[in-house]
């Protein structure tokens, strides 16, 4: 098991190799160039949001106990001058969530779901319905003044724009969403923290 989590982390972190700009206004989707530079959780002071994984799961738990996230467990690494661990939890065989976890603090730097694909194309698609229910729940936990409904019309929008493109990013608020499509017909949705600007700042109170 501790096998597999490993071989799932190092490709969802090959996915996100890829160049991710964020959105220069709300609302905007930025296209996302194929290009190599550092991920965003390894850049210095990168932000993390308030919560450690068993805060953020007890939360999460109790407002969708039909989706439950199930124990993050810490993938050991070797390399323990990185600035960040990493941790997994199984949802079924072909879902999975993980994190990246500031180290030290524990607090989350970024938050995924990965969906794999199967040899069956009704399995796929059960497991594709499945997986969008799990990301609107995070959407609206991470977003609590949109509703339900809300949230599945925002994740409706970013998989529309997922279709035309292998990897985008679009920015809402404080946090940055990300949609990447590997040549492998692996799905990774991420939830990470940005930094606002005093501009940013101004044009969310307005």
């Amino acid at each position: 098991m501790k096998t597999g989590i490993n071989k799932l982390l190092v490709t969802i972190l090959i996915a996100f190799g890829i160049g991710l700009p964020l959105s220069a206004v709300a609302g905007e989707f930025s296209v996302t160039p194929e290009m190599n530079p550092q991920l965003m959780y390894l850049l210095p002071n990168s932000p993390t949001f308030e919560d450690t994984i068993p805060v953020f799961r007890e939360k999460y738990n109790k407002k969708h106990p039909e989706l439950p996230l199930y124990e993050y467990k810490v993938v050991a690494s070797k390399d323990i001058s990185q600035p960040f661990i990493r941790a997994a939890s199984k949802i079924n065989d072909k879902i999975y969530s993980s994190a990246v976890l500031e180290r030290g603090s524990e607090k989350i730097k970024s938050l995924q779901i990965t969906l794999l694909p199967s040899q069956n194309r009704h399995e796929d698609e059960q497991n594709f319905l499945l997986a969008k229910q799990y990301i609107t729940a995070l959407i609206s936990q991470f977003e609590p003044t949109l509703s339900t409904a809300q949230a599945k019309i925002q994740l409706e929008k970013l998989l529309q724009t997922a279709e035309k493109h292998s990897a985008f990013s679009h920015k809402m608020g404080a946090v940055r969403y990300i949609i990447v499509n590997s040549s492998e017909n692996i799905m990774t949705f991420a939830i990470e923290p940005i930094k606002l600007s005093l501009s940013d700042a101004s044009t969310n109170q307005n």
